[in-house]
């Protein structure tokens, strides 16, 4: 009988000092709180040391509020990068996203803007994480943008379209990658002319000469190429 009773106070004191979970008036408040926690810790410590109770308790949420909206922390951390992709292509509507030249400023200005979060993952070790379904985040970036198709997954289109896609996009990371690790030294608009001038040079625009070659001129005004880097 008293064991039963010494068992109980316990449990009423357990309830009593069991920290109150922060009331959100939407689903969505209460990710973004995760979202926030998982990202605030990331900054202390690498990913993988990072646990599921840290999380909650920095979000002032239960531990079982975090598995009604996720499996894991990857699941967790994949819902920051898709966040951040849904900007991106928020971003890319107020630029000319049907030129080369309008879809370069608006990738690169937007990963200017969001390059501490790049930073975050490197340091993290968790770069590689996003890129591996950085195909997949860049294809719903462009459903955005052409809403007509919304419904369409990558497979519905042919192989052609596909591949310039992944060629595009892989291209762009690339210039994005080696960019951040130089430091940001360029501006977006000189990059965006790097990557009209790659295509300007890389492909035939007249018979049996690069438009360089003959013209000695871009087909734009190059504003923003350094002297030295025009050839």
């Amino acid at each position: 009988m008293l064991r039963k009773m010494i068992q109980k106070r316990k449990n009423v004191a357990e309830v009593k000092f069991m920290p109150k979970e922060k009331v959100a008036k939407t689903p969505n408040q209460i990710e973004q709180w995760m979202m926030d926690s998982l990202l605030s810790l990331m900054k202390e410590k690498p990913f993988r040391e990072i646990k599921i109770t840290e999380i909650v308790e920095r979000a002032q949420l239960a531990r079982c509020t975090f598995y009604r909206y996720y499996a894991s922390k990857e699941e967790l951390l994949m819902q920051c990068c898709k966040t951040v992709f849904s900007g991106l292509s928020r971003r890319l509507e107020k630029e000319d996203c049907n030129t080369f030249y309008g879809t370069a400023i608006g990738y690169f200005s937007y990963w200017l803007e969001h390059r501490s979060f790049l930073e975050l993952l490197r340091d993290s070790g968790m770069l590689y994480f996003m890129l591996q379904s950085y195909d997949e985040l860049m294809f719903d970036v462009a459903k955005d943008l052409k809403p007509e198709n919304a419904d369409k997954s990558g497979f519905d289109f042919s192989p052609k379209i596909r591949y310039h896609f992944f060629l595009g996009m892989s291209g762009f990371w690339g210039m994005a990658n080696r960019w951040l690790l130089n430091g940001c030294k360029e501006s977006p608009e000189e990059l965006a002319q790097y990557v009209v001038a790659y295509f300007v040079e890389t492909y035939q625009l007249e018979p049996a000469c690069q438009y360089w070659d003959l013209n000695h001129e871009y087909p734009f005004s190059p504003c923003y190429i350094k002297s030295g880097y025009e050839i």
